[in-house]
């Protein structure tokens, strides 16, 4: 889904499932990422799939979600893509480890709390990550 609109180069694609908002605050008001796993198929607790490119060369990162996705399952997260160039996450957001496996990363992968490029392509939303 991502590698031919993400990167040139040597890419690792994980198929992901996650859900949006703050993991600090019960029921994960507002933005950012509230949990995030790897997905496995029929994988359904009210998370989002998606998928996450990591390019170790240039230590990036992209997720993408579908927007259709977003709509039936997060509705609310809807405000934070629609029409947006950019998306601001209001926590810092650490993997599982599970995620350092899968890209053959040793050090941890962060979402730092700041602000992020979004663009939208093809009824999906990409955002791009410094590793």
């Amino acid at each position: 889904m991502l590698a031919s609109f993400s990167f040139a180069g040597p890419v690792i694609h994980i198929k992901i499932t996650l859900e949006f908002g703050k993991k600090s605050q019960p029921n994960c008001p507002g933005f950012g990422l509230c949990k995030c796993g790897i997905s496995f198929p029929g994988s359904q607790d009210g998370s989002v799939n998606g998928a996450m490119d990591i390019n170790t060369d240039k230590m990036s990162m992209i997720i993408g979600v579908n927007e259709k996705d977003i709509v039936n399952i997060q509705p609310e997260k809807i405000v934070y893509f629609k029409g947006k160039s950019v998306v601001t996450f209001e926590e810092d957001y650490v993997f599982l480890s599970e995620f350092n496996t899968a890209a053959k990363i040793t050090r941890p992968i962060i979402i730092k709390k700041g602000t992020y490029p979004l663009t939208y392509k093809n009824e999906y939303y990409y955002i791009e990550f410094p590793l």
